[in-house]
């Protein structure tokens, strides 16, 4: 089976209905291999070359090792944290429903929702208008009004395929609810369910620690150390590629003098061109102010592990 569900009922009566789908694992997988494939071909390449790295600019040869590392950097971290493996998981003991995602190693556990089952009222599939029928979605909505989507993002929703039925029989005799076979044209409309990601094992046992009550949900947007590895690396390219941009701008201001462009260069003489000179040069440390907030917001965030500053 390329595309469906596995279901797995547990001793405790629980439902995990597991999403499969191996083009999107083969197509990471592949992607991360090309990954790291390139630099190795790109330095044997550049082994074999006439001109050897060695006899080019000290910056621009930093600048190429630095481009080499962030390829297969990127390849890893696409193994890392891409959700290739989701579960939806039901208990009708603990009255509750979670999705949960792994990465391509089956680690990496994240839980992206929870919410209750126990006072499910309905099943409903609803399509946006002009919509592929490959874009519907199954909601459950609440006694209460509340509502959760059920899609995966892993395995769309088709109605009239052979999985897609399996799998809506299956959570309508879990719930207790009539299978949905209506397709409602329209968007939700009724109020979604909290998000609250599952605390991770330590915050538990600190908050045990100190007889705190937890949180409904994680706030401290943490970065792992692969994600602020590959920050650290891409900031620091874009300074080195900031820095060759400056000495190149100073250069031009200097001697007048201006070269844009790697394959088809072409060059402005302040002496002949000035308006095209001047109007280059202005360009250029306009892409020089932008290339360093981005470099910098990559290095902050790489060293202090948070997408966020901490408030006040």
């Amino acid at each position: 089976m390329l595309i469906g569900h596995r279901f797995e009922r547990t001793a405790r009566d629980d439902l995990h209905i597991h999403s499969i789908n191996r083009v999107q694992s083969g197509f990471v997988l592949l992607t991360s291999a090309m990954a790291l494939i390139f630099p190795v071909a790109a330095v044997l390449a550049i082994a074999t070359a006439d001109s050897p790295l060695a006899s080019v600019d000290p910056l621009a040869s930093l600048l190429t090792v630095l481009g080499l590392l962030l390829i297969p950097a990127a390849g890893l971290l696409l193994l890392i944290y891409s959700g290739t493996h989701e579960t939806l998981l039901l208990s009708r003991l603990d009255a509750e429903g979670k999705r949960r995602t792994r990465n391509f190693f089956g680690r990496r556990e994240r839980v992206h929702s929870v919410f209750r089952i126990d006072a499910a009222k309905y099943l409903e599939l609803r399509r946006r208008p002009e919509a592929e029928p490959a874009r519907t979605q199954l909601w459950l909505v609440l006694r209460d009004g509340t509502e959760h989507r059920l899609t995966t993002d892993n395995v769309p929703v088709t109605p009239g395929r052979k999985h897609t039925d399996m799998w809506l029989n299956e959570l309508a005799d879990y719930l207790k609810v009539t299978v949905p076979t209506e397709v409602v044209m329209g968007s939700a409309t009724g109020a979604p369910a909290a998000y609250r990601p599952a605390p991770t094992p330590a915050k538990i046992a600190r908050q045990r620690k100190t007889k705190t009550p937890m949180p409904c949900a994680d706030t401290s947007d943490r970065l792992g150390i692969p994600a602020r590895a590959l920050l650290a690396l891409l900031g620091t390219f874009l300074a080195v590629f900031e820095l060759t941009r400056i000495i190149a701008l100073m250069s031009a201001l200097f001697t007048g003098r201006l070269r844009i462009g790697i394959s088809r260069p072409t060059t402005f003489y302040w002496t002949e061109q000035p308006m095209a000179f001047s109007f280059h040069v202005l360009i250029g440390i306009a892409e020089l102010l932008v290339i360093g907030v981005i470099a910098w917001g990559c290095l902050r965030v790489a060293i202090q592990g948070r997408m966020k500053s901490d408030p006040g």
